[in-house]
């Protein structure tokens, strides 16, 4: 079970150097070697390989001893599968390797939980069982990032039990007791219970409207609060175009069919009693506001209530039974766990309890938990769990399946000993191709492109309307740059900005180049910066917008979807694809960090990115996506694809920007050679 990869500030790196030196490499700590940048490729051998080997043996001990059986789950699964039930979040971090046929089919597994879950189904889903696991995960992190991506985990999986209060009071007993015998002190142990607020919203009086996205966005706070606050204030009035839509769905279905495909061709796996269904639902809209301002206190006063445990059930019943609510039953089960844990040893009403903790955690429904060290902030979670009774159904059991788990990270759990770090067997890294640790992307650009010698290095689009209007642009303010040799070398002249050299690269490879200080300067569009560099405004600074090249990046769906005309539809629109057709709804588009950012910002949950690096805009035609994003210059491709741009789906006006890499070697020189041109240009290019 996989508590979230939330780590704190940035590990320290390790000391010493980074590339070079004999194939023995570089002797490091063990943990420093772990926390450090994902790149390091770290080989356990001797005495370091025997430690680990020791912890995880001790756990699978503890384990064994309470009755749980080792299993070895396959490394790789196939990516529909997995990717479908983790989400999107998850999918944009999975390790994706095609098979034959050259399709996304197979992925390392991210965590233990489903593929022990999967293995316990394939025997049988109603029947009792404890599973042990140990062995390694695999994670995708962004460029730049300190988190491992592949890193060890040990737990637990508690399926069928007939006492869920007893099997959860078990597995937070002995993830503790492990933690302890690998050593770790200081020990932070938050706990939670999700089942008590969705309770709650069972129990408020409340439209179905309200009620199912609230549950289904427990998981997403910012979307939740939302909700919230929309759900108080009266609905605006509805759209000229979905009154005329409700007013053709209430004349039939054949007419809303003529209504929707007058809008545009019919394109995509959604069908017309989808659209049907969502047009008598807003139909039935109420005009008053959906929940009053004292039930959307009451659940804000719910989800705030945190302390010790004892002191927090008290509170909770006041609270509730104040409130004229039934919330006994979800109540009496977190009484009964700290009694089971109070049998086992745990002091269970001091434990800290947050009601609104876990809601980061999706495929948890009940009781939630998380160990941290306190001493050591910047390490990520030594252990978590919880329960996850409606995963069970999502893979396959017909009937209810009681489910609780843990996972403990060895590697973090040694890190977190009595005196800092575990004491001390070696490992040793092998040599670094880059000193920033990290290989470069531009190590590939350098084969085929000769990098200038210029004290100054401005990469320039290489071809197209971009780079002459870039041209264009420089020598407007007296910086004359012009392509050298054959047409197709690489290589440019400058006159007019002293120590400037040009680097000629594809729009799309300069951001790397930026990123990875290859390059002082760059000229790209702003889209391919934040979708390519992760945490961009770090490691780029923005010199200058140019007024050229300018596109939006939009959320676009087929026009004949008449009841989707805002992200919140799309929302809707998604879950209930997923209900109709056992799969979540396709988005087509090349930027997937932007489209992640943006549906998370805007509350989307319920569905998938597909890789476009062709004509975006034909993938609903060719049923290979629902909907898309993409760039648009006028949107009149998209409307001759019988697509629409969504009333709020705008997600980037983009345009070609001057841009400086905070990571360059400024050398003295390359100093000087930007005092001149920020002179020439009139704007800063300094670092």
């Amino acid at each position: 079970m996989s508590a979230p990869d939330r780590a704190g500030p940035p590990a320290p790196k390790p000391s010493g150097p980074s590339s070079g030196g004999s194939s023995s490499g570089t002797v490091i700590d063990p943990i420093d070697a772990w926390m450090a940048d994902w790149s390091a490729a770290v080989t356990r051998q001797g005495s370091a390989l025997a430690e680990i080997d020791s912890v995880q043996d001790a756990l699978a001990r503890l384990y064994a001893g309470a009755g749980y059986r080792t299993v070895a789950p396959p490394h790789l699964y196939p990516a529909e599968l997995l990717l479908d039930l983790y989400g999107e979040d998850l999918h944009g971090r999975a390790y994706l390797f095609p098979a034959a046929g050259g399709t996304d089919a197979l992925c390392l597994r991210p965590d233990f939980t489903v593929p022990v879950a999967l293995a316990h189904g394939g025997h049988g889903w109603e029947r009792p069982a404890k599973y042990a696991y140990r062995g390694p995960v695999f994670r995708r992190q962004e460029a730049g990032s300190t988190r491992p991506v592949e890193y060890l985990q040990a737990g637990i999986e508690n399926i069928g039990a007939d006492d869920p209060a007893e099997a959860e009071a078990q597995v937070l007993s002995l993830t503790l007791e492990g933690l302890e015998a690998l050593g770790a002190v200081g020990l932070d142990v938050v706990t939670g219970d999700l089942g008590i607020v969705f309770a709650l919203l069972a129990a408020l009086e409340m439209p179905d409207g309200l009620r199912a996205p609230l549950r289904r966005h427990l998981w997403r706070p910012a979307r939740f609060q939302m909700l919230l606050d929309e759900a108080r204030r009266p609905p605006s009035a509805p759209s000229v175009t979905r009154r005329a839509m409700i007013a053709a769905a209430a004349d039939g279905g054949d007419a809303l069919a003529a209504y929707a495909g007058g809008a545009g061709e019919i394109l995509g796996l959604r069908d017309m009693a989808d659209i049907a269904d969502r047009a008598q639902a807003l139909a039935q809209q109420e005009p008053e506001p959906a929940l009053g301002a004292e039930q959307a206190e009451l659940i804000a006063a719910v989800l705030r209530t945190h302390g010790v445990a004892g002191d927090v059930l008290s509170a909770l019943r006041s609270l509730t039974v104040g409130a004229g609510l039934d919330l006994v039953d979800a109540l009496d089960r977190f009484e009964r766990r700290l009694d089971a844990m109070n049998r086992k040893g745990l002091d269970a009403e001091a434990l800290s309890f947050d009601a609104g903790f876990g809601r980061t955690l999706e495929y948890y429904d009940g009781f939630v938990f998380e160990v941290r060290a306190a001493s050591r902030p910047g390490l990520p979670p030594l252990a978590g769990g919880g329960r996850y009774d409606g995963l069970m159904s999502r893979l396959g059991a017909a009937q209810p399946v009681s489910a609780v788990g843990a996972m403990i990270r060895p590697e973090a759990a040694m890190a977190a000993r009595a005196g800092g770090l575990a004491p001390a067997p070696s490992i040793e890294r092998e040599p670094q191709p880059l000193a920033t640790g990290r290989a470069s992307p531009v190590a590939a650009l350098r084969a085929r492109h000769i990098f200038p010698t210029g004290d100054l290095v401005l990469a320039l689009p290489s071809k197209g309307r971009l780079q002459s209007d870039t041209l264009d642009w420089f020598a407007a303010r007296g910086v004359s740059i012009t392509r050298s040799g054959a047409g197709r070398q690489y290589a440019a002249t400058v006159d007019g900005a002293p120590g400037l050299g040009i680097a000629l690269l594809s729009a799309g490879e300069i951001p790397a180049a930026l990123e990875a200080g290859q390059v002082h300067l760059g000229v790209t569009g702003q889209d391919l910066v934040q979708e390519r560099i992760a945490e961009w405004t770090r490691r780029v600074r923005l010199a200058s917008r140019l007024g050229f090249g300018h596109a939006d990046l939009v959320c676009a769906v087929p026009a004949w979807w008449v009841d989707v005309e805002t992200m919140a539809d799309l929302d809707d629109a998604a879950e209930r694809f997923r209900v109709r057709n056992g799969h979540a709804l396709r988005i087509a588009t090349k930027y997937h960090n932007l489209t992640r950012r943006f549906f998370r910002e805007r509350g989307v949950a319920d569905y998938r990115l597909i890789d476009s690096q062709g004509a975006t805009e034909a993938a609903p035609k060719n049923h290979a996506a629902e909907a898309l994003v993409d760039i648009s210059s006028s949107g009149e491709t998209l409307k001759a694809n019988h697509l629409r741009i969504l009333q709020d789906g705008l997600i980037l006006k983009s345009q070609a920007c001057l841009f400086i890499s905070r990571g360059a070697p400024w050398s003295a020189s390359a100093r000087s050679a930007a005092e001149s041109l920020t002179a020439q240009l009139g704007i800063d290019v300094r670092p």
